[in-house]
């Protein structure tokens, strides 16, 4: 048998890849990670929230030992139309029992990887990855550094989006336009009491805000506000190709699209007042996959397995995002397959029994009920003809001028007879709506 460098390498420094490191140094596994950037984080943007019992799970004192930024007690969703918002809103006190919280990468993933080599794992940075090569029983990952090769039983591919591994094995092609979205975002620096004021917090209290509907009638294209501990992260999401055709409309006076409609998103009445800040300390974009269950990729061969953003492992749920524990889970479930190989003495059976597992777990059980969702998220009267119903018919609800003009349901009646909206379009949009949710 030929000797190996180390018994796993995991390529790329995120949660996903991070926790199969520490998954497997735990179990006194000789493993490296190996990430390109100089410190883990440094090349990690999110927009999200962690839904943190997977991690809990694996690391449970990491609520009171990570370097999390508040626990998310309040989820909104905001419908835009004209100088119109209609919120739907979820507060919950219960939600403290659960490790829901809002984070910076940078930081966060610096601490996890420290947990990581804390357990054992062999962290190795400022290192890319140019080649992966399967031989009959090893497998061999080639960096860009001097003597870099490093052989192993088993590779983890966890670098994202674009994934080196994924292309260099073959199990993936280059991704398309329509299977990714670009995602943009600036924290602003407006203290902590402010944070509470604004967003009627208390304490560590967070919240979560997500917007549609700017510019009318632009499906996939979304907003989200976050609060951190002395911060606000406010950014965009948008497909690629919606994108593309958004440039071609004149939204790319700042580079792209998607700059120019955050800043236009930021400046708009109902916004500004929660994000006008002292001033801005970061401004980042990434790419993220955008798949459906269908039309997820290949994940594995024999030796390898991809994890994480590299799997496609994204869900835009409409009223929040999935990815973070996605990727948790993914990378656990490729450490959990190595140990079960190495017991076994059998790692050609690694990629296939990862793969199998995952398609088990509540990962893909989740992205395959909710299959519809990605398509349903792409109708254009989502985002222009049903807010404008909505905001039409709240108008004439509440306004002293409109009191003389019929009972609410004609008036919400005649605010559909205005939209572009036909009877049929709201029946089957209505079903798909059911069966996406």
């Amino acid at each position: 048998m030929t000797a190996v460098d180390f018994d796993v390498v995991v390529v790329g420094a995120g949660r996903a890849g991070t926790a199969a490191a520490y998954k497997l140094a735990a179990e006194d596994f000789d493993v490296a990670l190996v990430e390109r950037a100089k410190q883990p984080g440094m090349k990690n943007v999110t927009g999200g929230v962690l839904y943190g019992q997977i991690l809990a799970d694996l690391v449970p004192e990491f609520p009171e030992e990570a370097p999390l930024e508040r626990h998310v007690v309040e989820h909104n969703i905001k419908l835009l139309h004209g100088d119109a918002e209609v919120s739907i809103g979820y507060r919950d006190m219960d939600l403290l029992e659960e490790p829901n919280y809002t984070l910076m990468l940078g930081k966060f993933d610096r601490w996890f990887v420290d947990r990581a080599v804390d357990e054992g794992a062999v962290f190795v940075p400022e290192t890319t990855v140019r080649d992966v090569t399967q031989a009959r029983d090893h497998a061999v990952v080639h960096t860009d550094r001097e003597n870099g090769d490093l052989a192993c039983h088993a590779v983890i591919g966890a670098d994202g989006v674009n994934t080196t591994v994924g292309r260099a094995t073959g199990i993936q092609r280059t991704m398309r336009n329509p299977d990714m979205a670009l995602s943009v975002k600036k924290v602003i620096d407006v203290g902590r009491d402010t944070i509470n004021e604004r967003f009627n917090l208390d304490s560590d209290e967070g919240a979560a805000y997500i917007y549609t509907g700017f510019p009318e009638g632009a499906p996939t294209i979304g907003y989200f506000i976050y609060t951190y501990d002395e911060y606000i992260s406010v950014g965009a999401v948008g497909g690629l190709e919606v994108l593309r055709w958004l440039g071609d409309e004149g939204y790319a006076e700042s580079g792209t699209p998607l700059y120019s409609l955050l800043e236009e998103f930021v400046e708009l009445d109902t916004v500004r007042p929660y994000v006008q800040g002292e001033s801005l300390q970061e401004y980042q974009g990434i790419l993220l996959p955008e798949l459906s269950y269908e039309s997820l990729p290949d994940r594995y061969d024999r030796r390898i397995a991809l994890v994480g953003d590299a799997a496609g492992l994204v869900l835009n749920k409409g009223y929040t995002f999935r990815g973070l524990d996605y990727g948790i889970k993914s990378g656990l479930l490729a450490a959990e397959s190595a140990i079960a190989c190495d017991r076994e003495g059998n790692w050609e059976a690694f990629g296939r029994r990862y793969d199998q597992w995952l398609e088990n777990s509540y990962v893909l059980q989740d992205m395959k009920q909710h299959r519809h969702l990605p398509e349903f998220l792409k109708n254009e009267r989502m985002y222009g003809a049903y807010p404008g119903i909505a905001t039409e018919t709240l108008r004439g609800m509440y306004s002293a001028g409109s009191d003389a003009q019929g009972l609410t349901w004609k008036q919400a009646y005649r605010a559909f007879r205005n939209s572009d909206a036909g009877f049929l379009d709201l029946l089957k949009d209505g079903y798909r709506g059911l069966r996406s949710l």
